[in-house]
């Protein structure tokens, strides 16, 4: 009984009401942004690192001879030699132009195949919502370019999770 009241409430002993966790960035920078805002704003918070992916986990694979191109003809992550399965649900991607090396980050709950099948339908169409068309309207003077999509993170059903990540990597793509 006390182990379990210890184990759901550890985070109550700085006297935090709620815990959040947030990715390891370098410096911590996130986590201390996060606790700034929050004591800003006298929320009683605490702010943990959540650890990431071993080495072991990254370099293991269940089938390592496993293709991972799907084979099918309209995939924007296999057709143009893009990285990452097409079919995990959850994720972070980048479209990257093929002409101008210019980037574009999403998130999806989605998969990737789903996704890439609207931004390629919106690019198809010269639909002005589509942010790959914006692009080739801006930079391309409405020449329709090739974009790679890229898968970059795999989140599964944390949606708050995969938002800060989409977040922090819009962030670190240079401006001008």
């Amino acid at each position: 009984m006390e182990r379990t009241r210890k184990k759901e409430s550890w985070y109550k002993k700085w006297g935090s009401e709620v815990v959040i966790f947030v990715p390891v960035t370098p410096g911590s920078r996130l986590k201390k942004k996060y606790q700034k805002e929050i004591r800003d704003q006298g929320f009683k918070i605490k702010v943990v690192e959540k650890t990431g992916v071993t080495l072991k986990r990254m370099l293991q694979r269940s089938d390592p001879f496993k293709s991972q191109d799907c084979k099918r003809e309209h995939c924007m992550v296999c057709r143009n030699g893009g990285k990452g399965p097409c079919t995990v649900h959850g994720i972070t991607y980048e479209f990257e132009c093929q002409g101008r090396g210019d980037k574009y980050v999403g998130e999806t709950a989605r998969n990737a195949y789903t996704r890439g099948l609207e931004h390629a339908d919106g690019l198809d169409r010269k639909d002005e919502r589509s942010v790959l068309w914006r692009h080739c309207i801006d930079k391309q003077g409405t020449e329709q370019q090739v974009f790679q999509m890229l898968l970059t993170g795999r989140y599964g059903n944390d949606a708050m999770l995969r938002q800060i990540a989409e977040s922090v990597r819009i962030g670190k793509i240079p401006t001008g």
